[in-house]
């Protein structure tokens, strides 16, 4: 091989070596400054339970991108803990995962990367363990979500039933919820369908839907008072499930709380601890969810009135909006945020919520109001909310 022949093969190489040098600092350079911070409320999940992880994405000064123009992919190292496309853990056995959130740049297509240590422990909770199998007061406890709910088929409120003067007069007990009803006939009876969220005393957060009849159909009118009487329908229950969200920073990212599982109901709950920022209205919770009642004519009689109250009317569940419902067959679903009919109790919510927020709600209204809505467990199942 001539000298120069030698001369052209190496001076080709470091062509090649140039080429890719700068190729290798230009997929560099595309990252530098980007970067991805996971947080957790808690570094541990026990064994069936969940746990909300959270992502900051960084991008350096001058980018034409934005955090949301990036995907993230999760994932675990092992079967202790399992990870969703949204971050959220879930325990399944004893032992440590390290979970990663993978993202990738949109542009050049490269990838970056951060990880968090989760510890996954059996609970060990004999108070939780008794209201998973007992209730107190009509409460029991959600093992795998960490909510409380109440026992629909104990719960003392099934005899006393509902009207609604309860939701007029549950501000003074330091209950402070928005609320909508849908009155229809159906059946031969009337109807009530009514959804609950707010803020339940100083110690929970939550939300509910209860159905309810009684005999005899409203008149054309549909007039009803204060007090007129509705029976539980407890042996003539629904099929429902719904999901609580919380915009707990007031930011506008509402995050998942927990999902009331796919059951039959007259009364459908779930409560939390913890306290809203603003309870009127309280527009920081949005409930999300879905009702499979008897037949068609029975959701069209529902759709009719969620429209009453405000709701707008979407193509289907996947195209949802907030304060909008969707129907399919005897399906209803909905997801509501803003409309509430507790306009007639603003002033004492506002009074009340002043009043807490400034710890003076011991002196005012909490005593009466604790005891005569069973809240004497409350305190007991807030301690219990922070394991």
């Amino acid at each position: 091989m001539s000298r120069k022949t030698v001369s052209a093969v190496i001076a080709t190489a470091m062509v090649l070596l140039m080429m890719l040098s700068v190729i290798t600092v230009g997929a560099a350079a595309a990252l530098q400054g980007y970067s991805i911070k996971l947080d957790a409320p808690r570094r541990y999940v026990h064994v069936g339970t969940y746990l909300q992880l959270t992502s900051e994405i960084t991008v350096p000064e001058g980018s034409q991108l934005k955090a949301e123009d990036f995907t993230i992919e999760w994932s675990s190292d092992n079967e202790h803990c399992s990870v969703n496309k949204n971050g959220l853990v879930y325990g399944v056995t004893p032992g440590y995962s390290v979970i990663t959130a993978t993202v990738t740049e949109p542009e050049s297509g490269e990838k970056f990367s951060a990880t968090i240590k989760i510890s996954c422990s059996t609970a060990v909770d004999a108070v939780n363990d008794f209201l998973r199998n007992n209730t107190v007061m009509g409460y029991r406890f959600n093992g795998s979500e960490k909510f409380y709910y109440y026992d629909q088929d104990t719960a003392w409120q099934k005899v006393t039933g509902f009207m609604n003067a309860f939701d007029y007069v549950s501000p003074y007990l330091t209950l402070n919820y928005d609320y909508v009803r849908v009155n229809y006939n159906y059946g031969g009876k009337a109807r009530l369908v009514q959804l609950w969220k707010g803020q339940y005393g100083i110690a929970f957060y939550g939300s509910e839907i209860g159905y309810y009849y009684r005999d005899g159909e409203l008149a054309e009118n549909r007039e009803v008072n204060a007090f007129t009487p509705y029976k539980c329908a407890d042996t003539d229950k629904l099929k429902m499930q719904t999901t609580l969200y919380w915009d707990k920073d007031r930011n506008g990212d509402y995050q998942y709380q927990f999902t009331v599982p796919y059951d039959d109901y007259w009364w459908c709950t779930g409560f939390r601890g913890g306290h809203l920022y603003n309870t009127e209205p309280c527009d920081e919770l949005r409930m999300e969810g879905f009702v499979d009642f008897h037949d068609e004519e029975e959701a069209n009689a529902v759709a009719k009135g969620l429209e009453e109250c405000g709701f707008k009317r979407a193509e289907s569940s996947s195209t949802l909006e907030l304060d909008s419902y969707s129907q399919d067959g005897a399906r209803i679903s909905f997801c509501w945020q803003n409309i509430s009919e507790a306009q007639n109790t603003v002033v004492v919510k506002s009074t009340l919520n002043a009043l807490i927020t400034t710890g003076s709600i011991a002196m005012v209204f909490m005593p009466l109001g604790f005891f005569f809505m069973t809240f004497l467990t409350m305190p007991v199942i807030f301690l219990l909310m922070l394991f």
